[in-house]
C-alpha cells in the first residue's frame, strides 16, 4: 500500500507489461480461454514459481516486441540480436521441460508456447521481405517518400485520441491524389492488406484503430485542398457552397469561410485537427448543431472510393437549406460515372429518433454510402457543403449555477431552448454546459462576483440581424434564468466572448491527474429527461464516493489488524483495537447509506423525528446537503486524535487514504446542451486493473440508463470499439446486410461495427506502470522527459501551431506524435536494460529523430490543455543525447553553421564560391556517379549514401549586395520608388536562404515591394 502505482503481481506476473492488460488478457490475446484456465490450474500447484517465471518471460518478450515498433525494428534489423532472443527462448523452454517431471499440464502449456514462439519468430524473419514486397508494389502508385514502415509513422497511427490500441499498421501511406487512393485500394487487395482511411486521428471511440496486423493506413491529410466558394442553384434558390478535399482540417475550412463572411456549420470540438473525411464518416456535430445540425444536415454531395477502386458520388436532392426536421423527406442519389445507381429516400426520423437533437446510431441509413459508416465501406475523398451567412449581431452569455445539485441547470437548459424555439428573429446558435468536476479540473475563474464554486456553467450564443431585439432577448433571458440560483454575465466585447468559450475548449484537462487516460463517451438524452439524467449522475458519484470510503476504511482495518499481530506495546495495541472499533462503526454507517440511497427518508429514519414526515429519499437528503458524509471529520480526525504521537501509524494511515482514495471513480459531464448531447468522462489510472474494470462497468451503467430514458448511446463520437456492445442486434444486422454489398471482401476498417471482434484484446499503455520503473528512468536520465510527457491527452491541438507538422512535405512531427513515439522509445530503453547484461543506450539514437524535428518555437504550449511545451522537452532530449555522446560531431553541419555566422561582405563572397558553387557542384557529380551503385553504398558507407541520396540545387546568381556593391557593415540601406508615394515602410530581413543561397528570392521580394510603393530598409550585414 506504500504506493498506488506499485505493480500488483496478483494481476501482472508477465514481465515488461506496461499496459492496462492483466496476465489474463495477454494469455487471451495469444491463446484462448482454456489456456487461461490451464495457467490458473498451474498457479494453484506452484512451488517455487521458477518455471512460471521462465515461461512468462517468453510471453512477455513476445507481447512487448509485438506492441513496440522500436524494439521490433531493432531486432529485425539486427540478425545477431534476433538469434540471441531465439536462443534465450529455447533455453527457457528446455529448462522448464526438464523440470516438468512428466506433468501433463506443464507439458501442454509448454507445447502451446512453443507453437506461439514458432509463429512469432517466423513473422520477425519475414518482416523485411513483406515490407519489400509492399514497397515494390506501392512505389509504382505513389512517391517512395509517401510510403512508410518506420516505427515513428506506425506509432503515430496505432491509436486515436482514446489511446486504446490493438495492432500496429504494417505500412502507412500518404497519397497525393484521389487517383492514387483508387490505385492503392486495388493494390491492397492484391497484397492481401486491409485498409483504414485516417485523417487527424482525433476519434474518441477507437474507430480508426487497426485491429489486424496486415493493415495499411491511408492517411488523407495531404488531400487538403479548399476550393472557392461558389453559388449553386437549389430549388430555384441561390445557395453558397464550398468543395473541399477529405484531408482538409475543419478549422482551416471554417476560417477560410469566415474570412469571406460565411459560416461552415459542421464544427466538432476537435476542429483544430479533425478532417472533413472523418467528419462525414462519423456524421460529426459540434456546438452549432443546435442551429444547423450535424454533417448530414449540411452536406450537398461527396465522393467515395469503393472496394473496386471506383468513385461513387452521393448527392442530396432538393436541399432545404436548413437543419433536417423530424417530418422531412430526405433524399439522396448514388451515382457512378454520372450514371444513377440508386435513390435513397429517408425520413427525418430515420436520421434522428424523435425528441433527440443528435443520433448517429442508425448505421445503415437505408444503404446510404459513406455517411455515418465510420470508414467501413470506402474512403471519402472530397465533399461539397452548403454555407450560411452569419448573423449581423451576436451576444454571448455565461451562466453560473450555484447550490447543492444540478437540477437548476437542467431546468434552465430546457427553459433556454424553449425560449427561442419559435422566435423568427432571434436564434439560439450555441448552448454548452460543463459541471462542477470540470469547473475544478480547468481551475475555472468565476465570471460573476460570487465566491463559491459553481455547480455548473452554461455558455450561450444568441444571434440576430436585429440588434435591438437581440439586446432585449438577451436581457430577458438573463432575468428569466435568474430564478434558478444563477448569475448571468453578458460578454461586452469579442475578447470577453473568447474567454467564455476558451473555458469550454480546455475541458480535456479533466484527465491530467490520471496521467491523461479517461473513458470518454457521448450520449444523447431527450431534453425533458435531462433533470432525471443529472440526478442519476449525481447519485452515481455519491455511490462511488461511498464505495471508495468503505474501501479506505476496509484497508485501514486490515492495516491495524496486521499491526496488532506484530505490536508489543500494550497501549498501542489498545489504541489499534479502539481505532478498529471506530472504523467498523463508520464502515457500517456508510454501507447502510449506500444500500438505502433510494429508500424514502421517513422509512430509513423511522425513529428520527426530524425526517419522520419527509418524502425525500436518502439520496435527495444528501443531494440537498441535509445529510452529510464527511470522511475527514467522521473518520480521519478521530484517528488523528487517537494515534497522536504515533507518527509511523499516522503516516501509514495517510498513505492508505491517499492510495485507495486515488482509485475513486468520478463521473464528469459536459454537453452540447441545446441538443441533449452529453459527454461523460471517467478519468482512470490505466495501470489499476480493478479501477479499469470498475470504470468500464460505470460507463456501461450510464449507457443503460441513457437507453432507459429514451436516449441513444452516441450523438457524434461514433460507435467504434467502445460502444459496440451497447448497440442492439437489429441495428448491427441492418448495417451488416448493407456492408455485405458495399464491401464484400471486408477490405475497409474490418471487424468494426460488428460483434466479431474480442473487445478484451484492446489495451492502453500505462504511464503509471512505467513510473514504477523510476530507478531505471532516473539512471538513464529519462525521468524529466517522462514527467514532461505523461499528461498528454492526444487531442492534437498542437498540430496547427507546429512548424514540423507539414502534411504536404510528409512531415508529421507534431508534439502529439512525438510524445507517442517518445513513450515507446523509453519503454524500449527499459526493456533493453532489463534483458541485456549491461546498460545499452542505442535506443537513445531514436530520440535524435524526435529532437531534430523541433524548432523550439514553444508555440505548442499555449493551445495545450495541460500546458506541455515540447520545445523544453526537446532541449532536455538534446542534453541527454549530448551527455550520452549520441549527438556526434557533424563536420558538414558545423561548417554550414560557421558560414551562417559570418556577416562580412568579402568572407561571404569567398564562402559562396567554396560552399555553394564548388561543393554543391561536386555533390551533384557524386549524385549521378553513385546512382548505379547506390545499393552498395548503402551497405558499405551509409553516411555517404545519405549525402548522395538527392541532388542539391544550383545556387543562385550574385547577391543583392554583390550587384549593388553594398559593402558597409554599419549602414542601413533604403530602397524607395521616387515615382510613387510611400504607402508603408518595412524592415526586411531576407534570411540566410534567400539572401545567401538563392538571392533571386530576396531581390524579387524587394522589387515587388518597391513597385508597390513600399519603402524597404535592409540591415547592414548578412543576418541569419
Amino acid at each position: 500500500m506504500d504506493k498506488i502505482f506499485k505493480r500488483d503481481f496478483k494481476y501482472r506476473e508477465i514481465p515488461y507489461n506496461y499496459t492496462s492488460f492483466s496476465d489474463r488478457e495477454i494469455i487471451l490475446k495469444y491463446f484462448d480461454a482454456q489456456t487461461w484456465d490451464l495457467v490458473q490450474a498451474l498457479r494453484a500447484k506452484r512451488r517455487t514459481g521458477r518455471s512460471a517465471k521462465l515461461l512468462f518471460e517468453n510471453i512477455g518478450d513476445i507481447f512487448i516486441i509485438d506492441r513496440n515498433p522500436y524494439i521490433q525494428y531493432d531486432i529485425v534489423e539486427n540478425p545477431a540480436k534476433l538469434k540471441q532472443l531465439y536462443k534465450r527462448h529455447q533455453r527457457r523452454l528446455a529448462t522448464v521441460k526438464e523440470g516438468a517431471n512428466g506433468d501433463q499440464q506443464v507439458l501442454e502449456f509448454i507445447a502451446k508456447i512453443e507453437k506461439l514462439d514458432e509463429a512469432f519468430f517466423r513473422k520477425l524473419k519475414e518482416t523485411k521481405k513483406l515490407q519489400e514486397k509492399i514497397f515494390n508494389r506501392l512505389k509504382h502508385i505513389t512517391a517512395a517518400g509517401n510510403i512508410h514502415f518506420s516505427p515513428f509513422h506506425r506509432a503515430s497511427h496505432v491509436t486515436d485520441a482514446t489511446d486504446w490500441r490493438v495492432e500496429y499498421p504494417v505500412v502507412v501511406v500518404y497519397p497525393d491524389s484521389v487517383h492514387e487512393i483508387q490505385e492503392l485500394v486495388k493494390a491492397a487487395k492484391k497484397l492481401n492488406l486491409v485498409i483504414i482511411a485516417r485523417g487527424g486521428g482525433t476519434g474518441l471511440t477507437g474507430g480508426a484503430i487497426p485491429l489486424l496486423p496486415n493493415t495499411m493506413i491511408i492517411n488523407t491529410e495531404k488531400l487538403n485542398n479548399i476550393g472557392k466558394i461558389e453559388n449553386t442553384t437549389i430549388n430555384g434558390k441561390t445557395v453558397p457552397t464550398i468543395t473541399v478535399e477529405a484531408g482538409a482540417v475543419t478549422e482551416d475550412v471554417m476560417e477560410y469561410c469566415e474570412h469571406q463572411n460565411y459560416i461552415f456549420a459542421t464544427d466538432p470540438t476537435s476542429a483544430w485537427a479533425c478532417t472533413i473525411g472523418g467528419n462525414i464518416a462519423e456524421n460529426a456535430g459540434g456546438k452549432k448543431c443546435v442551429m444547423w445540425g450535424t454533417c448530414i444536415d449540411n452536406i450537398l454531395s461527396f465522393d467515395i472510393v469503393d472496394h473496386n477502386g471506383d468513385i461513387i458520388t452521393v448527392r442530396r436532392v432538393n436541399h432545404p437549406y436548413r437543419k433536417i426536421l423530424p417530418g422531412d423527406d430526405v433524399i439522396f442519389t448514388v451515382e457512378k460515372n454520372k450514371k444513377l445507381l440508386k435513390t435513397i429516400p429517408l425520413s427525418g426520423l430515420d436520421i434522428r429518433k424523435k425528441g433527440l437533437g443528435k443520433d448517429i446510431t442508425n448505421k445503415a441509413l437505408g444503404g446510404l454510402p459513406g455517411l455515418q459508416k465510420e470508414g467501413c465501406d470506402g474512403i471519402i475523398v472530397n465533399a461539397t457543403f452548403v454555407l450560411y451567412r452569419p448573423f449581423k449581431y451576436t451576444r454571448s452569455v455565461c451562466f453560473e449555477f450555484f447550490g447543492n445539485n444540478m437540477i437548476n441547470a437542467s431546468k434552465a437548459i430546457v427553459e433556454i431552448v424553449k425560449t427561442f424555439e419559435d422566435d423568427p428573429v432571434v436564434f439560439l446558435t450555441a448552448l454548452e454546459h460543463f459541471d462542477e468536476q470540470y469547473v475544478k479540473a480547468i481551475q475555472y475563474k468565476n465570471k460573476s462576483s460570487r465566491t463559491e464554486i459553481p455547480k455548473a456553467v452554461l455558455v450561450v450564443d444568441i444571434e440576430s440581424d436585429d440588434e435591438a431585439k437581440l439586446e432585449k432577448a438577451t436581457e430577458d433571458l438573463v432575468a428569466k434564468v435568474k430564478q434558478f440560483n444563477t448569475e448571468g454575465i453578458i460578454a461586452k466585447d469579442t475578447e470577453t466572448r473568447e474567454k467564455f468559450w476558451q473555458d469550454r475548449k480546455n475541458l480535456s484537462a479533466i484527465a491530467k491527474h490520471t496521467n491523461a487516460f479517461k473513458l470518454n463517451e457521448d450520449i444523447v438524452i431527450p431534453l425533458e429527461k435531462l433533470q432525471d439524467f443529472s440526478d442519476f449522475i449525481e447519485k452515481l458519484n455519491v455511490k462511488k464516493e461511498l464505495e471508495n470510503n468503505i474501501q479506505i476504511i476496509g484497508d485501514l482495518i486490515d492495516y491495524l489488524q496486521e499491526r496488532v499481530k506484530t505490536e508489543e506495546d500494550d497501549v498501542c495495541i489498545e489504541r489499534c483495537h479502539a481505532g478498529m472499533g471506530q472504523l467498523l462503526s463508520m464502515q457500517s454507517r456508510y454501507t447502510d447509506i449506500l444500500n438505502n440511497l433510494d429508500t424514502p427518508a421517513k422509512d430509513y429514519f423511522k425513529y428520527d423525528s426530524e425526517y419522520a414526515l419527509r418524502l425525500n429519499t436518502v439520496f435527495q437528503l444528501i443531494q440537498n446537503n441535509e445529510l452529510t458524509m464527511d470522511y475527514e471529520k467522521e473518520v480521519d480526525e478521530p484517528l488523528q486524535k487517537l494515534f497522536y504521537g504515533y507518527d509511523d501509524i499516522l503516516e501509514k494511515i495517510q498513505q492508505v487514504k491517499e492510495a485507495t482514495g486515488k482509485r475513486r471513480i468520478v463521473v464528469a459531464t459536459h454537453m452540447h446542451a441545446g441538443d441533449g448531447n452529453v459527454h461523460v468522462n471517467i478519468p482512470v489510472h490505466s495501470n489499476d486493473y480493478l479501477m479499469m474494470r470498475d470504470a468500464d462497468e460505470t460507463a456501461a451503467t450510464v449507457m443503460r440508463q441513457t437507453v432507459a430514458l429514451g436516449g441513444v448511446v452516441s450523438g457524434e463520437h461514433g460507435i467504434g470499439l467502445t460502444k459496440i456492445r451497447f448497440i442492439d442486434d437489429e441495428t448491427l444486422e441492418k448495417f451488416a446486410e448493407y456492408n455485405r454489398y458495399a464491401d464484400p471482401e471486408d477490405l475497409f476498417n474490418p471487424l468494426k461495427l460488428t460483434r466479431d471482434f474480442n473487445l478484451e484484446t484492446i489495451y492502453t499503455p500505462s504511464f503509471n506502470l512505467l513510473e514504477g520503473e523510476a530507478f531505471i528512468l532516473k539512471a538513464t536520465d529519462l525521468e524529466t522527459v517522462f514527467n514532461s510527457i505523461a499528461t498528454c491527452i492526444r487531442c492534437g491541438k498542437c498540430k496547427s501551431v507546429c512548424n514540423t507538422h507539414y502534411p504536404d512535405g510528409v512531415v508529421f512531427y507534431n508534439p502529439r506524435n512525438k510524445i507517442l513515439a517518445t513513450a515507446l522509445i523509453m519503454e524500449a530503453v527499459l526493456y533493453d536494460i532489463q534483458t541485456s547484461t549491461s546498460l545499452s543506450f542505442k535506443h537513445f539514437n531514436n530520440l535524435r529523430e524526435i529532437s531534430n524535428y523541433c524548432t523550439i518555437c514553444h508555440n505548442c504550449q499555449k493551445p495545450c490543455p495541460v500546458a506541455i511545451d515540447f520545445g523544453n522537452i526537446t532541449l532536455n532530449i538534446r542534453s541527454i543525447l549530448e551527455e550520452r555522446r549520441k549527438s556526434t560531431f557533424k563536420p558538414v553541419t558545423s561548417f554550414t553553421l560557421f558560414y551562417l555566422k559570418q556577416k562580412g561582405y568579402y568572407i561571404n563572397k569567398i564562402f559562396r564560391i567554396i560552399l555553394l558553387k564548388w561543393a554543391y557542384s561536386m555533390q551533384r557529380i557524386g549524385f549521378y556517379a553513385a546512382k548505379p551503385v547506390s545499393h552498395i553504398l548503402n551497405a558499405v558507407t551509409p553516411y555517404i549514401a545519405m549525402m548522395l541520396k538527392g541532388r542539391l540545387p544550383k545556387s543562385g546568381s550574385k547577391t543583392l549586395r554583390d550587384e549593388l556593391k553594398l559593402k558597409s557593415s554599419n549602414t542601413f540601406y533604403v530602397f524607395r520608388n521616387k515615382n510613387k508615394p510611400v504607402v508603408k515602410t518595412v524592415v526586411y530581413f531576407p534570411g540566410c536562404g534567400s539572401e545567401r543561397m538563392f538571392p533571386e528570392i530576396s531581390i524579387a521580394t524587394i522589387a515587388l515591394l518597391y513597385n508597390a510603393g513600399v519603402r524597404v530598409i535592409i540591415p547592414p550585414t548578412y543576418l541569419c
